[in-house]
């Protein structure tokens, strides 16, 4: 039996890998009957592609994730750093596919129905939407666990607004599947958040700023107010135990002397 040494060669070359980070903050009214609501979220966006060839046959894959993060709000409920919200996309270029999900579309129930979710969404799809236009969106499926209430038209459209048809399972609108056969370019970039505005130049930075000085110099304050109130129960507490002191005298001589005059009538003591 003759031995086969013919080597098979896999040729892979590895062109590139970009990551691109940008950061933004946007500024989120919600007007009530009697008040207007701001908050201020910080939204990092992280964009990541990478290209190589296999024998010679071009291919390549790209990420984004997208996320939200409380920064500075006029009211209170949600502190400072609470993450509100991640979403994220894949394209496969092998498979020629886009996802639009990283596994769910989720928002903290602190900022939902104040179109966050649709701000950050219309990132993803945009995003699709520089690739080819004939590949497919992997599925994307929903719950009938998250269709009560008002979340359940919010979420719905959410996906429909942006060109996304499901086929549902059951009753309409409650769960099921988006189709398989829907492209890329069938996506629509829905942008609608009337209550959303860049921040660009930073004011939420400036007011962050200006509330933490001004708690500095309140906790300075109270600081102050601590040794000051301190010093004075320490003042009060003294002048009271010698007062104390000086009403409990005489009552030391009445009791010496009633001693004295039970001692002298038992012939204990005869001084006196």
């Amino acid at each position: 039996m003759e031995r086969d040494d013919t080597a098979v060669e896999v040729n892979v070359n590895f062109t590139s890998e970009e990551i691109n980070n940008n950061i933004e903050i946007i500024e989120v009214k919600y007007q009530t009957t009697y008040t207007e609501d701001t908050h201020y979220l910080l939204i990092e966006t992280k964009l990541k592609s990478s290209t190589w060839s296999l024998q010679g046959i071009p291919n390549s894959s790209a990420r984004i994730t997208v996320r939200a993060t409380y920064l500075y709000g006029s009211r209170g409920g949600v502190r400072s750093g609470q993450f509100i919200s991640e979403m994220g996309g894949e394209l496969n270029y092998s498979r020629r596919s886009v996802k639009l999900t990283n596994g769910s579309v989720m928002i903290d129930g602190s900022m939902r129905g104040l179109h966050v979710g649709t701000y950050l969404f219309h990132k993803i799809v945009s995003w699709a939407k520089q690739f080819d236009p004939s590949f497919t969106v992997v599925p994307i499926s929903v719950i009938s666990g998250d269709a009560d209430g008002e979340n359940k038209d919010r979420r719905n459209k959410l996906y429909t607004n942006s060109g996304i048809r499901f086929i549902w399972e059951g009753a309409e609108g409650m769960g099921g599947q988006s189709d398989p056969t829907l492209k890329i370019s069938e996506l629509i970039p829905y942008a609608n958040w009337p209550n959303i505005t860049r921040n660009h130049g930073l004011s939420a930075l400036d007011n962050i700023w200006r509330d933490f000085s001004t708690l500095k110099e309140k906790s300075r304050g109270l600081r102050a107010s601590k040794r000051y109130y301190r010093r004075e129960y320490e003042t009060i507490r003294a002048r009271l135990r010698a007062i104390a002191g000086f009403l409990n005298f005489p009552g030391y001589i009445f009791c010496i002397l009633l001693g004295l005059a039970i001692g002298r009538a038992l012939g204990w003591y005869q001084g006196f």
